[in-house]
């Protein structure tokens, strides 16, 4: 729920999860956020600025016409035909965002680490069962489209193949077997934080820091 109703429109404005190094190579600057509205936008090159500002139009469009037909028939029944829908159709998104970059074994770079190929290979695939045909496999060819993202979604699989027949005896192709029901349960209880954006580092768990009576527990 707080990954969906909050984490994720707070990451769309830029306030939550996103990059530190606008597209160029530059790092982020004091005050200054990465979202996916503004033209202007350093997550963006220059070269798509009109492409984001016809994205952003349609989303006030979209709005607009949604409060137009809240009045018109009603807040309910746009909850009922559109809003909840919609909710459940990003859940999904959702959970595969979460699930495609986040686990114990996948490293975070800082920026003294950082490079292009390493982020691109920070990210795991794994089997979601008969939700990869309904959803075109997009969480178990993820690595792929890290690698390749203009690549038709149809290819994936086979490109995925090739990737991991390359990169696979290096030690370089992340994959889980683990259900995706079973990967979301443990990423929960495992994956909360990490101790700082430099250097090389790896998803800490809550779980892990000691609470204050067993810290005193240890000094007395």
């Amino acid at each position: 729920w707080s990954h969906l109703v909050i984490g994720w429109p707070l990451y769309l404005l830029g306030m939550a999860s996103t990059g530190r190094i606008a597209y160029d190579g530059s790092p982020m600057e004091d005050g200054e956020f990465f979202d996916h509205y503004r033209p202007g936008s350093r997550m963006f090159p220059p070269k798509i600025r009109t492409k984001i500002t016809l994205s952003t139009l349609g989303v006030l469009a979209t709005l607009a016409l949604l409060v137009k037909l809240s009045l018109d028939y009603g807040f309910l029944t746009v909850a009922l035909w559109y809003t909840f829908p919609y909710m459940w159709t990003n859940s999904w998104l959702v959970l595969y965002t979460w699930l495609q970059h986040t686990d114990p074994s996948v490293p975070q770079y800082g920026q003294d680490e950082w490079t292009w190929v390493k982020g691109a290979l920070s990210t795991i695939d794994r089997p979601y069962g008969i939700f990869d045909y309904f959803h075109h496999t997009i969480g178990s060819t993820h690595v792929a489209h890290h690698l390749f993202h203009e690549m038709p979604f149809y290819k994936a699989d086979v490109a995925t193949a090739a990737i991991k027949e390359y990169l696979e005896p290096m030690g370089l192709y992340n994959y889980d077997p683990t259900p995706w029901y079973m990967a979301m349960w443990r990423i929960a209880k495992t994956c909360h934080y990490v101790e700082d954006t430099k250097g090389i580092q790896y998803y800490r768990s809550m779980e892990d820091v000691p609470r204050s009576k067993d810290v005193q527990k240890k000094q007395e």
